[in-house]
């Protein structure tokens, strides 16, 4: 049989943010490397695109939402000798977990995979491991959640089991606000196939490790912060990376990190894991099998001078991360638009393209759309990421870039 580094199969990509760099690194360290895709057509604006067109790359058209097509084609390409099966996107992470595991193929369990998507399920895996992380309730209805709010205590943050990107996240100072917004997060979790959680509010500075496992050891290459937005929402408004915080803060973190190897049974792998610094430590808020969505990754290349990609392929064969340390710094900047409205364009971006350090402004928002007001992810028109000696540097330049924009509406 061949060596697993050999040959690399990887499930998707993000269709924004890392892109297909991913697949870009793979090409660089294995002799064959296969992308499967349900639509190469989800990757037109890639600009790596080319790869899945003319590059030394096995593109197969599959259902990868299937277990079924998946593991079919898992056992035709495994027949052919053993590989390294990576799948980067959360959407698809089951269907290849579920695969995998029916024919024995090294990967994540799908018992640690449902614990990264279920926040309930989560929660109660870190209480039982005494992984220190919020206190959480299942509440199906208004009454089960205003008599789990009043033994957690307000305010309480109301979320899905289930979801992404702050849907349906919002934060409860008292009862009437709670009843004021069970409906919305009610409705989004019944979107998602979940239910509405009940948590605890973690007071504190919301931060990510940006993590690379090998061997289940973690090595943190970096801490990163979050500006959120005014309550009751939680929009990540912008991100420093790296951000400087106490060697006690830091060690923390990182036997956390180790303890999360554990509880998930991850072994290889790149990890985005969000935590709350409260006054009683480090609190974890969410763990993904994954790098950092948006422009992170690119920032984390960005502030080591390292090509991190190559770094999350090493991680995903089991082999040392030797990653440098930071020799600058790069914050990143949401575009939101406070009230909604059919966009139609963008103005002031001569003035934000002369920003010192400005490295890219990426507008996602199409020209008819129709965005929400500002409340979660969906009302995002764009990001920009700047670098500097310093992420406070960085982050000033990123705010000032982001300060010149603003969003055309139509009628």
């Amino acid at each position: 049989m061949a060596d697993r580094a050999d040959h690399i199969v990887i499930v998707e990509a993000l269709t924004s943010g890392t892109g297909l760099r991913l697949v870009e690194a793979a090409v660089r360290r294995a002799a064959r490397v296969t992308f499967v895709t349900r639509d190469k057509g989800r990757y037109a604006n890639d600009p790596l695109r080319h790869l899945l067109d003319s590059g030394p790359i096995e593109v197969h058209v599959r259902e990868t939402r299937s277990t079924e097509e998946l593991t079919e084609l898992f056992q035709e390409l495994w027949d052919g000798g053993e590989f390294t099966l990576i799948a980067p996107n959360e959407q698809y992470l089951l269907p290849a977990a579920t695969a995998a595991e029916k024919l024995g193929i090294p990967f994540l369990p799908t018992a640690s995979v449902l614990l990264t998507q279920d926040k309930h399920a989560f929660r109660q895996a870190c209480a039982a491991e005494s992984v220190p992380a919020p206190r959480s309730t299942a509440a199906p209805d208004v009454e089960r959640a205003l008599a789990a709010a009043e033994a957690t205590g307000y305010p309480v943050v109301l979320k899905p089991s289930i979801g992404t990107g702050s849907y349906g996240v919002v934060s409860a100072a008292d009862a009437d606000e709670l009843r004021w917004h069970f409906p919305e997060v009610r409705d989004e979790s019944d979107g998602q196939g979940g239910v509405p959680l009940v948590e605890e509010f973690l007071v504190g500075p919301v931060v990510s490790a940006e993590v690379l496992y090998s061997g289940g050891v973690p090595h943190v290459l970096g801490i990163s912060d979050r500006i959120m937005s005014e309550l009751p929402y939680f929009m990540e408004l912008a991100i420093r990376f790296p951000v400087d915080l106490s060697p006690e803060a830091h060690e923390r973190i990182e036997r956390i990190c180790a303890d999360l190897a554990r509880l998930m049974s991850y072994e290889n792998g790149p990890a985005h894991i969000e935590f709350a610094l409260t006054a009683d430590g480090p609190k974890v808020v969410e763990f993904n099998p994954r790098f950092a969505g948006r422009n992170v990754s690119t920032m984390v290349s960005a502030a080591l001078d390292w090509n991190v990609f190559d770094g999350v392929i090493a991680s995903y064969l089991g082999e040392p991360v030797n990653a440098p340390a930071p020799v600058g710094a790069a914050a990143e900047q949401a575009l939101y638009a406070k009230r909604g409205g059919r966009f139609e364009d963008v103005a002031g971006r001569e003035l934000a393209d002369r920003v010192p350090g400005l490295r890219d402004i990426r507008i996602t928002a199409r020209a008819g759309d129709v965005l929400p007001d500002a409340k979660d992810q969906r009302s995002e028109y764009g990001t920009l990421w700047c670098t500097g000696a310093t992420a406070d540097e960085a982050g000033i330049r990123a705010a000032s870039a982001a300060g010149y924009l603003r969003p055309v509406f139509g009628d």
